[in-house]
């Protein structure tokens, strides 16, 4: 009965500390349908339905005008590019040689969980008894 009512107890802590910390998930309704209305008109009469297409603005990326040549020579304007930290070839190796561990090691206890608990394995050829942990002979007495 005492486990019963701690854990629920335990249970009702843990949902009054989540209500409290948890931010608002809905938000507040505005304030006048009215001005809610006008500002979407507002919004839908500035551009026309085309401007939202996707090809619209594919055009508009190739007739942006970069920097360059005479005129930009002479007005000193420059294309800075931007600040492009990527990954280096030693962090592109060292992360296919952590992936590589972590697929060794998942492979293993795949073959592992498969074959399943092997109870000759602990047992030595000299005569003396293997040592199993209690958990493990538990399995094996109950057969799971």
């Amino acid at each position: 009965m005492a486990r019963k009512c701690s854990s629920l107890a335990l249970a009702f802590a843990t949902l009054a500390i989540t209500l409290l910390c948890a931010p608002n998930v809905f938000m507040s309704a505005p304030i006048s349908r009215g001005l809610a209305a006008a500002g979407v008109a507002a919004s839908s009469v500035a551009w026309p339905a085309w401007a939202y297409d996707g090809q619209v603005m594919d055009v508009q990326m190739l007739l942006a005008r970069v920097p360059g040549g005479k005129v930009a020579r002479e007005q000193g304007l420059v294309v800075v590019p931007p600040e492009d930290d990527g990954f280096s070839d030693a962090q592109v190796a060292l992360l296919f040689v952590v992936a590589l561990v972590a697929l060794v090691s998942a492979v293993d206890v795949a073959r592992l969980l498969y074959d399943g608990i092997n109870p000759s394995k602990f047992k030595s050829g000299k005569g003396n008894k293997g040592y199993i942990t209690p958990l493990v002979k538990r399995l094996i007495e109950y057969g799971n």
